[in-house]
């Protein structure tokens, strides 16, 4: 013992001189005198004591060699020893920011932020206690990319160690001006101002009626949201209710989110649980909006959200995501048509105010015609725009016409995320057998609201199971609940079920009955 105190005690003067080389082979030269555990089978309190007194010694050697090595730029075999050391003991602060320093110095900040995540999980589950000071400032340097560091050893003069930070700018184009929507917004920037102040994440689903103008609020939104987080902006179309290939997996999407912020393919994790930690390691201490369009389920988005204050996840679903709001405490928007006033004022806005003006009625009637729903507006107005000729009244004969059915008014060849009739049929999948049944037995309504004992009586179902099912229904947005038992849905909603329950009739595909 006494041989080994006094190599370590070269060791220090040698450091302290600058001697970084002779210091290394020093403690290198002390830990070979280490055979095995220090009184290995000796039993009784005191013998335990000793072994923990000197594994400490052992283990303080082996954690100043390796910060010699790292010190001389040799990065990655000091990563590959402290890796092994940090798998032995998961809860040494030092060993991580000693491991997390020589990643980075080789180029690998990817894995060094996922080590910080991993240990400051670890400290929080097992001791209840957050990172040191000390190593979340290692973690603070390096996602600010200004840690400076000796040239490694293993790359050429002068190449560059890390990468600058990325900083991502992925947001679709906005709409030049939101018509309506002012209380939602509000509500949106509300939710930012409380997280900020409280220094949580800020999570809000948008929900509503396909059509209904969800990806346009939450894309316009997040553009005048975009100066409060100057670390990026991320967007994803999950698909939930797309193509038939059916919804995004969230490992692709992890993938598409790393590599705009840095990550090289080489360094990415294999699964959505790993990609996610990274994601969650990157996102600590920085403000990044992502905006999560489309969604399926919270499973889908249980690794795509942050993890910590300072950024905000806004989220679109034609689903009502309850347990997002249950678990994450996610602020619930649901858009609704917009009102006849903000209908006018779009077709104002879309074909100019005196355009408008000249044809009250014909707008009036065009507004009934669609439903006052932003999808089907869009579509008129764009009709309207290429034939400025044509009377806003004659454009309303058209819609209104007995060969033209209320749906192929507003179908487009062009592009289906502007045909009204597929977005309805995009949320009408989402059904199950039952609730498609039922959907379109509403067909035989009469008005646009309901109550459930009437469609009780029309299914011939006890009103208890009916109202089961349209609480499905309610959840997408394809009927709306406005009080205890009382329904109403949208008239293009009601034209769709009329169609499906036609279309059922004819070619017996589907019952025509619940």
């Amino acid at each position: 013992m006494n041989r080994f105190k006094e190599t370590t005690a070269r060791a220090r003067e040698a450091r302290s001189t600058g001697d970084l080389a002779s210091a290394a082979s020093l403690l290198t030269e002390g830990l070979r005198m280490w055979k095995g555990v220090a009184l290995a089978g000796v039993p009784g309190p005191f013998a335990g004591q000793q072994r923990s007194v000197l594994g400490g010694l052992r283990l303080a050697c082996a954690e100043e060699q390796l910060a010699c090595e790292v010190e001389r730029g040799r990065y990655t075999e000091a990563a590959a020893e402290l890796s092994a050391l940090l798998v032995e003991h998961p809860l040494r602060e030092r060993i991580c920011s000693l491991l997390m320093t020589a990643l980075y110095g080789a180029g690998r900040q990817s894995e060094a932020l996922t080590i910080y995540h991993m240990t400051s999980h670890l400290l929080r589950q097992r001791l209840g206690v957050s990172p040191s000071p000390e190593l979340q400032q290692v973690h603070e340097r390096i996602l600010s990319g200004r840690f400076q560091l000796r040239q490694s050893a293993d790359r050429p003069k002068g190449a560059p160690q890390t990468p600058p930070p990325h900083v991502p700018a992925q947001l679709p184009a906005a709409l030049p001006s939101l018509v309506g929507r002012e209380r939602e917004q509000e509500q949106v920037e509300c939710l930012v101002a409380d997280a900020e102040a409280s220094s949580s994440v800020a999570i809000c689903t948008v929900g509503g009626l396909a059509g209904v103008g969800k990806t346009a609020f939450a894309t316009t939104v997040a553009h005048r949201l975009a100066d409060r987080f100057p670390d990026g902006q991320l967007f994803a179309d999950l698909q939930g209710a797309g193509p038939e290939a059916g919804p995004r997996d969230p490992a692709h999407v992890l993938e598409d989110f790393l590599q705009s912020m840095g990550v090289r393919l080489e360094d990415m994790p294999e699964t959505a649980q790993a990609r996610g930690l990274m994601f969650r390691g990157l996102l600590a201490n920085r403000r990044v909006l992502v905006v999560l369009d489309n969604a399926w389920n919270t499973d889908q988005l249980k690794h795509l959200l942050p993890g910590g204050p300072g950024s905000m996840a806004l989220v679109t679903s034609r689903m009502q995501l309850h347990a997002l709001v249950a678990a994450y405490q996610a602020l619930p928007l649901t858009l609704m048509p917009l009102s006849q006033t903000d209908a006018r004022s779009l077709l104002a806005r879309r074909l100019g105010a005196a355009r408008t003006a000249a044809e009250p009625e014909a707008v009036d009637r065009i507004i009934r015609l669609t439903g006052q729903l932003p999808l089907a507006l869009a579509n008129v107005a764009a009709r309207a725009a290429y034939r400025p000729q044509l009377r806003l009244a004659g454009l309303a004969d058209e819609y209104e016409a007995p060969e033209c059915s209320t749906l192929d008014a507003f179908a487009s060849d062009e592009d289906q995320a502007l045909d009204v009739r597929e977005s309805i049929t995009r949320s009408y999948r989402l059904l199950d057998t039952e609730t498609a049944a039922l959907f379109r037995d509403l067909s035989g309504c009469p008005d646009p609201m309901f109550a459930a004992s009437q469609v009780a009586e029309l299914a011939g179902r006890p009103e208890c199971r009916v109202r089961q099912v349209l609480s499905r229904l309610t959840r997408t947005h394809l009927v709306s609940e406005i009080g205890p038992g009382r329904y109403s849905w949208n008239r293009l909603v009601a034209a769709y079920a009329m169609e499906r329950a036609g279309q059922a009739f004819l070619d017996q595909g589907e019952p025509a009955r619940w």
